[in-house]
């Protein structure tokens, strides 16, 4: 159902989002599993990626702890005698099993001047992700996930570490985006909405079918909640 959407909003151009494959420096291929798609009822745009080894390698330091705890507790399980592949070592784990989610809200602000009024709707939009977030993660079960702190760079879900997930690199080497410096960082330009954008990227160990279905229940849950029109 949600590869249907994504291929009716995309055409041509989902098609090849689907089927992109890039190689980062290191050699290792990153895939791009679903290409982005807008949640109607939380009006956030995610797209689903496994990513490269490079990529990998820096999330896996962001969220150390939590993801050393994930990856015992499926060795421990696969010893019990689930059905769990991957689990040889950590490296093969991550690699079959974290995907990055980047998500995108589009924003009335430029998000990459500094205002209150900028301020205001940075938290508000924070604010949304946390329950688009929310109610993702309350369907994955026993499935680790968590997301970079737009705030802070670290586990924002999670157990915080001294370790920031650089954000800019992380959405230019999944989406290919571009970027412009702004000071002594950037800002990652959405195709559509530009510096009119607010992203955040969400990460699971999942499965793929898994985390579909949780989005799709989470945005069936959601435009269930909405207010019915008004007649005229």
């Amino acid at each position: 159902r949600l590869r249907s959407r994504h291929a009716r909003s995309g055409s041509e151009i989902a098609v090849a989002w689907c089927k992109m494959a890039e190689k980062d420096s290191a050699g290792a291929k990153q895939v791009t599993l679903a290409p982005p798609w807008l949640s109607e009822a939380f009006q956030v745009e995610h797209s689903i990626h496994r990513p490269s080894r490079l990529l990998l390698k820096d999330i896996e330091i962001v969220f150390r702890p939590d993801l050393e705890a994930e990856y015992e507790r499926k060795k421990a399980a696969a010893a019990a005698g689930a059905q769990i592949t991957g689990i040889e070592e950590k490296e093969a784990f991550l690699r079959a099993n974290l995907l990055a989610v980047p998500t995108w809200q589009p924003a009335q602000q430029d998000l990459s001047e500094i205002s209150d009024a900028v301020n205001e709707e940075r938290r508000a939009l924070l604010k949304n992700f946390d329950a688009w977030a929310g109610a993702v993660r309350a369907r994955l079960g026993v499935h680790w996930s968590d997301a970079s702190c737009p705030v802070e760079g670290c586990a924002h879900f999670g157990t915080p570490g001294s370790t920031i997930y650089n954000e800019l690199e992380g959405l230019t080497t999944l989406l290919r985006y571009d970027s412009l410096p702004i000071g002594c960082c950037g800002i990652v330009l959405h195709p559509k909405w530009q510096r009119r954008a607010y992203p955040v990227t969400f990460f699971t160990t999942a499965p793929y079918d898994v985390l579909q279905a949780a989005i799709l229940g989470a945005e069936a849950e959601r435009a269930a909640q909405a207010p019915a029109p008004m007649e005229s």
